[in-house]
């Protein structure tokens, strides 16, 4: 990404990446460093981040990395266990299926990461605010009757 002047490094807990491959080749493509089983123990800084403090969980090793951000992401597996116990339909992707953020169980809503599309906060809190209207838009006039 340097050339949008950003430098990013990935830290990852194993020794190799699960990503899909198209992904993996991107950061092959632009000279991304990664360092490889390894985990963020602490984030550090006076008034803003500063340097993150990294353990390798084969060497045991101790060491620091200045940073001037941290952006955290663990995964892609939506968390439905809960939905599929109640009898919630998923997609074949593996998120809760739904229109305009209707379950297929009458008063049951989906927003964010469970519903497909981007993972990211930002996208999950204009979900939440979709599906809000869709509740209120509901208590006036449910479907279900």
């Amino acid at each position: 990404m340097h050339h949008i002047g950003i430098d990013v490094t990935l830290i990852h807990r194993r020794d190799n990446l699960r990503a899909q491959d198209f992904l993996v080749t991107n950061l092959v493509q632009n000279n991304i460093p990664i360092l490889f089983d390894s985990e963020v123990k602490e984030i550090r800084g006076k008034h803003r981040v500063e340097e993150v403090l990294i353990y390798n969980n084969k060497t045991k090793n101790l060491s620091t990395l200045s940073v001037s951000a941290v952006f955290i992401a663990i995964g892609y597996d939506p968390a439905i266990a809960i939905a599929t116990q109640i009898g919630i339909e998923i997609t074949e992707e593996g998120f809760i299926k739904h229109d305009n953020y209707r379950t297929n169980v009458p008063g049951i809503y989906t927003a964010g990461d469970v519903s497909g599309g981007y993972k990211q906060i930002v996208t999950a809190a204009g979900h939440g605010a979709e599906a809000a209207i869709t509740i209120f838009e509901d208590l006036i006039n449910p479907y279900w009757t």
